[in-house]
């Protein structure tokens, strides 16, 4: 086996958390200049929309700069509560245009988008067919967007059984999991009301759960996102560049895990 060509199969778990979601952009630039191969992407609402963004090709520099000025108030369609805020059309739109309307099949690498099933309760796993449905159902924050329905299932953010997908990213069966945590810390929250009672309740739920995910990692980045909120979204550049210092942390260790599994002959595939 040729060592000098011969690579780990590396797949990322992109994790939801809003605005705060765009910290993957500079976590995905970080590895792309640091010459990093990616052989897989699986992603959970936010992390679903910048994955998927990814993997049809668009280019990570463009995106950021489409982040920071876009005017993010003006995609939202607040309704008469039913069940949700906001009917998600612009938003629906917005996705169209970032992914190119393309397919799962179209991707230059394998990407999944994770999703709840609001009746079973069960995780409902994107891999084909179009792309902007099943970010839309990804990103459909409970409360806030209008649950989508695809394949006669009523979907909602795929954070409320998978904050960060570790567990369906190993079913990509590769050689290094990488998680990237944007989750909200819930002990920046302050106390004023019965809604921050019930948004740092979810917070605590979300983060346990999140826990279990991550410990299954081999790797986990985690953007020190303060105080920046999952409605944040004007604080796009702010959270980008948090995303590309995280990254280049552990940079050293993972081209460390990858020498290793190369001189152990651990590889997947070759280039």
């Amino acid at each position: 086996m040729n060592t000098n060509s011969a690579y780990p199969k590396i797949v990322l778990a992109l994790g939801g958390g809003g605005a705060r979601g765009f910290a993957h952009i500079g976590v995905l630039q970080v590895l792309k200049e640091s010459g990093i191969r990616l052989a897989g992407i699986v992603g959970t609402s936010m992390g679903a929309l910048i994955g998927g963004t990814y993997a049809v090709g668009t280019d990570l520099y463009y995106l950021g700069q489409l982040v920071e000025y876009l005017g993010w108030e003006d995609l939202i369609d607040l309704r008469l509560p039913r069940l949700g805020l906001i009917d998600g059309v612009k938003v629906q739109t917005l996705i169209d245009l970032l992914t190119k309307k393309k397919c799962f099949g179209d991707t230059f690498l394998p990407y999944w988008a994770v999703a709840t099933d609001l009746f079973s309760g069960e995780a409902v796993i994107f891999k084909e067919g179009p792309l902007a449905p099943a970010i839309r159902a990804s990103i459909s924050i409970p409360g806030v967007f209008n649950p989508v329905e695809v394949n006669g299932r009523i979907l909602v953010d795929g954070g409320v059984v998978a904050g960060v997908p570790v567990t369906v990213a190993k079913e990509m069966e590769g050689d290094l999991v990488i998680a990237v945590n944007v989750g909200f810390d819930h002990t920046q929250h302050q106390i004023n009301s019965v809604f921050d009672v019930l948004s740092k309740v979810l917070d605590i739920m979300g983060n346990r759960l999140d826990e279990s995910q991550l410990g299954l990692a081999d790797l986990t980045i985690a953007p020190q996102l303060g105080n920046i909120g999952t409605l944040h979204f004007q604080r796009a550049k702010e959270c980008i560049g948090i995303g590309r210092a995280a990254a280049e942390r552990v940079i050293p260790e993972l081209q460390q895990r990858i020498l290793e599994f190369q001189k152990k002959g651990l590889v997947s595939y070759t280039s």
